[in-house]
């Protein structure tokens, strides 16, 4: 080709571009792993020690529905962006593993 591209290096760079998404989604997910186990041992531990009243009550069920309704639009918007992960690449699942295990 007269520009130096040919089809072997287009895959090339499209395969390191999928791996390279991979091991960013791979690190994000470790990390807000890490972040809501140390948000439910915090909540945990308030409330073993007494600083937090996790009691069922009726200001807290409205809070929660209020939060859950509010999240809806949230997911949907996400499974719509989720779609758009090239999920079925090979070098894109590698890319993830390496992601969560050295993320």
């Amino acid at each position: 080709m007269a520009n130096g591209l040919d089809l072997t290096t287009i895959i090339s760079v499209l395969s390191v571009t999928t791996f390279i998404i991979g091991i960013l989604l791979g690190v994000i997910i470790k990390r807000a792993i890490k972040l809501a186990l140390a948000i439910v041992a915090l909540v945990g531990l308030l409330g073993v020690t007494g600083y937090l009243n996790l009691a069922w009550t009726t200001p807290s069920a409205n809070t929660i529905y209020y939060v859950f309704n509010g999240a809806q639009p949230i997911v949907s918007q996400a499974i719509g962006l989720a779609s758009l992960l090239p999920i079925s690449s090979v070098t894109f699942l590698a890319g993830a593993a390496i992601g969560l295990w050295k993320g």
